[in-house]
């Protein structure tokens, strides 16, 4: 969100970039150029603008609004809501805060899944997304491919063990632990069959 928040800015910023410029050819008289020539003759639609602004206040203030602009009004602060709270929510941390207040990256965290994944009898092949909480520990989801047939609760209980204690052996403290198990024909892998 903060990479939407920094290009509106940026062209807010670039707004009234050349709003300067154009009043700084306007004010000094450059290329014959004038301040006065301006107003006059509603060269930028200012005097449009205005009438627009006007009209669109008088509107306001006697609560002669179309339902289409009021929804555009709502919908607009609605939005600047947003983005305010979500500019204000501290970002997710990248790395995984381990029991003794020691980081680890990610990629480490899921290196050591996917090691306690592959010592796990009957899973083919796995995958494993982990992702950092502002708290201690680790969101870990796994997804696992078995063999047809086989008993995915007893797989699916074994392989929690064996990843919840292999990291604990580590020092990572895993607050959140999704397994996703599927039963595919081995041939169907990317791994070599067992």
């Amino acid at each position: 969100m903060r990479i939407f928040n920094r290009i509106v800015m940026a062209i807010i910023f670039l707004a009234l970039l050349a709003l300067g410029v154009f009043m700084v050819l306007y004010s000094f008289n450059l290329f014959g150029f004038k301040l006065s020539n301006l107003l006059n003759n509603n060269v930028l639609g200012l005097q449009t603008i205005q009438n627009g602004l006007k009209n669109f206040v008088n509107n306001v203030q006697n609560a002669n609004l179309m339902p289409l602009a009021i929804a555009i009004m709502v919908a607009v602060a609605v939005v600047g809501l947003i983005l305010l709270i979500l500019e204000f929510k501290p970002p997710r941390p990248k790395k995984v805060r381990m029991q003794q207040g020691t980081y680890i990256t990610r990629d480490a965290v899921e290196d050591e899944v996917l090691s306690a994944t592959n010592e796990t009898p009957h899973i083919l092949d796995s995958s494993a997304r982990v992702k950092a909480r502002r708290s201690p520990g680790a969101s870990v989801n796994l997804q696992a491919n078995v063999r047809r047939g086989e008993d995915v609760g007893a797989v699916r209980s074994d392989l929690r063990e064996r990843i919840q204690q292999r990291l604990s052996q580590r020092g990572v403290p895993v607050s959140k632990l999704k397994v996703k198990l599927h039963e595919t024909d081995p041939r169907q892998t990317q791994s070599r069959v067992r």
